[in-house]
């Protein structure tokens, strides 16, 4: 049976390591370099955004001295800011004090290395988006999101984090670039070319943007799952998240080999409906990991004693999958 910890503390560096070490039978480390992913959504201070910094401490000396891993590498790509800078969030959000656990990497500039089609819902062309090949050459990823608010998806947990490694979007007939850089490819993802959420309406972010956004995550995650999810939920976004909202004080770090599972209870964590998460559970159906809590055996705070329902984002009540809109999702995520 998978195992999710789940672990109450104020203090993120020592939650994350009590957290870590009721599953460390189950992390397995190779002799390659470890990846480190925090949600460094933008480039100025901001805590309710970006991953606390003593979350990738605490996981990095883990690694270190339980796992003895020789090389670490902290990556990203930022894509928000006046302009988004990765280094730059990195010194704005306090990662600097830890700087010599690991190497520091601006994904946004790697060069693509794995490619995967994506889904559009109106552009005729066939295109790719590629994947930072700073990622596809690490054989252990950790994805370690920031807990919060979506408005669209519900909630942005471990594998919506993947988002950070894209880097490039081609023609899949002629080889093409036409985005470059994760900033602008990522607005590909959600099924209107370049054009950013900001820029479409409501009807189309809660409807066809919604669905886009789903398959192309689950199609993301068919190429890279993360080996170890630690989901920063000391101080949270409820509310009009992933940017907008408001703090909320949850206290707990949530952490499993399993990055569906590790979602999924965060999801019960946060009072939602797993159905009405369905970029998660699809990608459960998809056997990208454990969707089921009654196949989750949870260590640590019992999840009774931990449930702290969230506001969700404004428009998240109307942006709820319709069934045609599920089968949708379902019969393209391949």
């Amino acid at each position: 049976m998978v195992q999710v910890a789940v672990v109450k503390g104020t203090d993120p560096y020592e939650t994350t390591l009590e957290a870590l070490k009721l599953i460390g039978n189950e992390i397995k480390i190779p002799k390659a370099p470890v990846v480190l992913k925090p949600n460094l959504l933008l480039t100025e201070n901001f805590p309710l955004v970006v991953t606390a910094p003593e979350v990738c401490a605490a996981v990095a000396d883990f690694l270190i001295d339980v796992k003895k891993t020789k090389q670490i590498i902290l990556a990203e790509g930022t894509t928000m800011g006046n302009p988004p800078d990765t280094f730059e969030s990195m010194q704005n959000n306090g990662y600097t004090p830890f700087q010599d656990r690991w190497t520091p990497i601006n994904l946004s500039i790697d060069p693509p290395s794995k490619w995967f089609p994506l889904y559009s819902v109106k552009d005729p062309r066939k295109l790719e988006i590629g994947i930072a090949q700073t990622i596809m050459n690490c054989p252990f990823l950790v994805s370690i999101p920031k807990f919060k608010t979506h408005d669209v998806l519900g909630l942005t947990l471990s594998l919506k984090n993947l988002m950070g490694t894209l880097v490039a979007v081609r023609d899949a007939d002629t080889q093409q670039i036409i985005a470059r850089e994760t900033t602008k490819t990522t607005a590909y993802m959600h099924g209107y070319g370049p054009k950013k959420p900001d820029k479409l309406s409501d009807a189309l972010n809660i409807g066809p943007s919604k669905v886009a956004l789903a398959i192309n995550l689950n199609r993301l995650a068919k190429v890279i799952q993360p080996s170890l999810a630690v989901i920063d939920g000391i101080v949270v976004m409820e509310g009009d998240g992933p940017a907008q909202g408001v703090k909320k004080s949850l206290n707990l770090i949530i952490a499993s080999t399993d990055f569906i599972a590790a979602d999924t209870v965060a999801t019960y964590i946060a009072g939602m409906n797993p159905l009405h998460i369905q970029y998660i559970h699809c990608a459960g159906l998809n056997g990208l990991g454990e969707y089921r809590l009654n196949h989750i055996s949870i260590v640590g705070e019992p999840l009774d004693s931990i449930t702290s329902p969230f506001a969700p984002h404004h428009l998240f009540q109307r942006a709820k999958f319709s069934e045609p809109q599920i089968s949708t999702l379902l019969s393209n995520i391949t």
